[in-house]
């Protein structure tokens, strides 16, 4: 249960703001969160870059999710890896001599 102080005050931008400041926590702590250890593992195995694939899942929580954009996820990306090249690119990636599968993504270049 949350206790507020009594000497505690909110603006109303400080009101305002707080979907966005949902949402930006959102994406850093569980966005961000779920890939940053593959993305060091592939820096540090001599990689130059890391593709996140975002793949909503059904969530039943309450409150709900906040509604997240690829444009969202670029601008934090933009902001989580400064001087790195973030941008959301469709790849065909050979599964086999015969199969190619569309690989969708935002991609982090540290090249």
């Amino acid at each position: 249960m949350l206790r507020l102080m009594s000497s505690q005050t909110f603006s109303r931008s400080f009101l305002q703001a707080a979907p966005e400041r949902t949402k930006q926590t959102h994406i850093d702590n569980n966005i961000i969160g779920s890939f940053i250890h593959d993305l060091q593992r592939a820096a540090n195995a001599g990689k130059t870059h890391y593709m996140y694939t975002h793949n909503p899942r059904m969530v039943h929580s309450n409150p709900p999710p906040p509604t997240i954009t690829t444009d969202d996820l670029i601008a934090a990306f933009q902001r989580k890896f400064p001087d790195c090249d973030v941008s959301y690119q469709e790849t065909w990636v050979e599964v086999d001599a015969t199969n190619k599968v569309l690989k969708k993504g935002i991609v982090i270049d540290w090249s």
